[in-house]
């Protein structure tokens, strides 16, 4: 029983989500100096039950249009476990706004609404040429700035304030604070987003006719360019971060990853396989985000 519902929201893959979260724990170390454990430990059960719904709802539709003869589940539990774990996520989250304000809900929001949107609906974005642009701006960013504005209070480059009396919603936005912000974020958001585009490009013959995604818009040799072109994105990122002070220059030091995850790259280039070189994008996902992480927290320390 337990092993059918962890391979129905697929568990094991549940990295993408865990590292930005560390990531950005490392960040607000670096910046403030403490964490807040008490909301960090509300987060978690939170992001992990949203991360599960949408691998849940993939497998679920996946299931209902391939008239599986095994399904994970019947039908209505795996729509009940879906709705159970939505629910989980928009109780824990709401909890969270009440004490860290609107802007938290905005954020939340917007990872539910994308995470329904990635498989549901007649254009799921699963199957569309933004993929890679979402989930890589969902895992990275967006999961970045909501863990960091639970532990930062002084962290409002997005501020959204309510007044009940004049029923008036107001918003304050930090254009500087959030491109500051955003770049720190890049390194995260664009090895994510090279996660799936590995997988398209792996799949990209089985799905050329049920799935338009970005590869089979600009074909197998310019996704593989665009591969390549976000690993250096993701290492000048930080070269820029350090530049204009938002992280220490102690994280200049894990652009030692670069040889690892070149070698990663080049086997990736030479065989786009599922089952053998698929993995090389997560091993140099985990590559990049740990010495990151780490890095940025050994910045506070020394």
């Amino acid at each position: 029983m337990i092993k059918r519902f962890l391979d129905f929201v697929e568990m094991r893959t549940k990295l993408a989500t865990i590292l930005p979260f560390l990531t950005a724990l490392a960040y607000v170390f670096y910046t403030t100096g403490r964490i807040n454990f008490t909301s960090t430990l509300i987060y978690i059960p939170a992001s992990l039950m949203l991360d599960m719904a949408v691998t849940a709802i993939n497998h679920h539709f996946e299931d209902v249009r391939e008239r599986k003869l095994s399904p994970h589940y019947p039908k209505w539990v795996s729509l009940g476990l879906i709705a159970a774990m939505l629910l989980g996520f928009a109780a824990v989250g709401l909890y969270l706004v009440s004490i860290h304000g609107l802007t938290l809900l905005l954020a939340g929001g917007f990872c539910l609404a994308a995470g329904v949107a990635y498989s549901f609906g007649p254009a799921p974005i699963s199957k569309s040429s933004y993929g890679e642009l979402v989930s890589g701006f969902v895992v990275g960013t967006v999961v970045m700035f909501i863990v960091t504005t639970i532990n930062d209070p002084s962290f409002q480059p997005l501020g959204l304030g309510f007044d009940a009396q004049s029923l008036r919603l107001s918003m304050d936005i930090d254009l500087a604070g959030l491109a500051l912000f955003g770049i720190v974020t890049l390194p995260a958001a664009l090895c994510g987003a090279n996660i799936m585009l590995a997988n398209n490009i792996c799949d990209a013959q089985a799905d050329r006719q049920t799935r338009y995604t970005l590869v089979h818009n600009i074909g197998r040799r310019g996704a593989l360019g665009l591969y390549v072109g976000l690993y250096c994105a993701a290492y000048l990122s930080i070269v820029v971060s350090v530049l204009i002070g938002s992280i220490p220059v102690i994280c200049l030091a894990s652009l030692v990853t670069l040889i690892p995850v070149r070698k990663n790259v080049r086997r990736f280039l030479d065989k786009q396989s599922k089952d053998e070189t698929f993995v090389l994008s997560v091993k140099n996902f985990v590559l990049i985000l740990c010495a990151y992480a780490l890095t940025m927290a050994l910045g506070r320390l020394v």
